[in-house]
């Protein structure tokens, strides 16, 4: 029978080599010792010289309460004496000195129920193949002067920076705007139905859209002059836009605008007098017959509705589409288009 010296540095020896695969994605945002992180360090006698760190943290910027009796940090750790954890994020309440815990705690646990909804929509609109309303946990301990709000668990299969770091700012996001007087919308955690993106909003999914903005050649070779006119007359557009409030940037995402007015088919309209004018001036020459509304240029929706979302912060929907291409056969329909081609005119001269 092994003894307890034994024992012991055996179990640290299987803990560390249990912890190698979630320290290896801690190495990604915490600058320490990669051989330290990457299991324990022989003492060259067949024992154990320093265990593994107790644990890993990456922490986002802290925010206090109003009243100077909170403070809140986003964090992302890895406990290394519970590899079975994982790695997991969120938001950890702590008591300032001077202040009652149970208190605060009473506090801390209200917030959250104000701001998980408003939370979860974001995560949702931001992780499309991810559905956040049921991945939030919620605390089972109470340290001193310290509470977890809530956490959440990083999934094997997700990238550290991409998913971990996006979503606690994302989280600390919402919690600014609450700690700043903002009226969040309450409910119930939105539910999500399933698209076939890995991530929205986000300045991969801009660059995406950029890049389907283009004039092809005979050869179906990309025109290199064309194509980057086209692309700054988009970027230009989007300036003019904002300036005259058409839409706004929405800081709670990487990359994503918000229109200004009500009437969602507005945007739907905006966009089919943008790409027309970008046609009509020869910047794009991709074509898509729609015989029913006899429209021939081309509108990327599918990647503009990962870019774009409605005046109160809701994705578009392909619907959208139809009811922006259909025919403008009545009097009405042709001026309401003859207004948005002045509008964009107007956006791009701005």
């Amino acid at each position: 029978m092994k003894s307890k010296t034994e024992q012991y540095s055996l179990r640290l020896q299987y803990t560390a080599e249990a912890s190698k695969f979630y320290c290896r994605k801690m190495e990604k945002l915490i600058e320490r010792d990669k051989h330290e992180l990457r299991g324990y360090i022989p003492d060259g006698k067949g024992g154990v010289r320093s265990e593994l760190p107790a644990t890993l943290m990456y922490r986002v910027d802290t925010l206090m309460s109003a009243d100077g009796h909170r403070l809140y940090e986003f964090l992302i750790e890895y406990d290394t004496d519970t590899p079975a954890e994982g790695i997991y994020y969120g938001c950890r309440g702590i008591t300032v000195d001077g202040y009652d815990h149970v208190q605060e705690i009473d506090q801390f646990s209200h917030e959250r129920e104000i701001v998980l909804p408003e939370m979860c929509r974001i995560l949702n609109n931001t992780f499309p193949l991810k559905d956040f309303s049921h991945r939030f946990k919620l605390p089972d301990n109470v340290d001193d002067d310290t509470y977890w709000l809530f956490w959440i668990t990083l999934n094997e299969e997700e990238d550290i920076k991409k998913v971990g770091v996006t979503a606690t700012t994302i989280i600390r996001n919402v919690f600014r705007r609450y700690l700043n007087g903002e009226t969040l919308p309450g409910g119930e955690l939105p539910e999500k139905k399933f698209e076939k993106s890995s991530t929205c909003f986000t300045d991969e999914t801009y660059q995406s859209l950029l890049k389907v903005i283009q004039y092809k050649r005979g050869d179906k070779k990309v025109d290199p002059q064309r194509t980057a006119e086209a692309r700054e007359t988009f970027e230009r557009f989007l300036v003019g836009a904002e300036h005259q409030r058409l839409i706004a940037r929405d800081p709670n995402y990487s990359r994503a605008w918000r229109m200004q007015t009500k009437d969602r088919v507005d945007f739907g309209r905006m966009m089919m007098a943008l790409f027309e004018y970008l046609y009509n001036h020869g910047l794009i020459n991709k074509e898509f017959k729609n015989y029913e509304c006899n429209e021939t240029f081309y509108v990327p929706w599918t990647a503009l509705f990962k870019v774009f979302l409605d005046i109160d912060g809701n994705v578009y929907t392909t619907a959208l589409k139809t009811q922006a291409m259909r025919p403008t056969k009545s009097k009405r329909m042709e001026k309401e288009k003859a207004e948005w081609q002045k509008v964009i005119e107007e956006c791009l001269n701005n």
